[in-house]
């Protein structure tokens, strides 16, 4: 995936959560309640999404590796 991708895709993410946690958040703190936890789970997800976005594929580093093996490796 390009970088211009990534980016858009991150910033739809972040959106999201806005979305999600806003009302989530609001509703909690008008009842009374500590929306915490419950914020806590969101922000970890989204940290989640974010790092398996921009998580770079295992192949990269092996094409490196073919080029440089020697006899012994193969």
């Amino acid at each position: 995936m390009s970088k211009s991708a990534k980016v858009l895709v991150t910033i739809g993410a972040i959106f999201l959560y806005i979305i999600i946690a806003t009302p989530i958040t609001a509703a909690m703190k008008e009842s009374g309640q500590s929306s915490g936890f419950i914020g806590l789970i969101l922000l970890v997800a989204l940290i989640g999404a974010i790092r398996a976005i921009w998580k770079k594929p295992k192949d990269e580093g092996k094409k490196n590796d073919e080029n440089n093996s020697s006899v012994l490796q193969k």
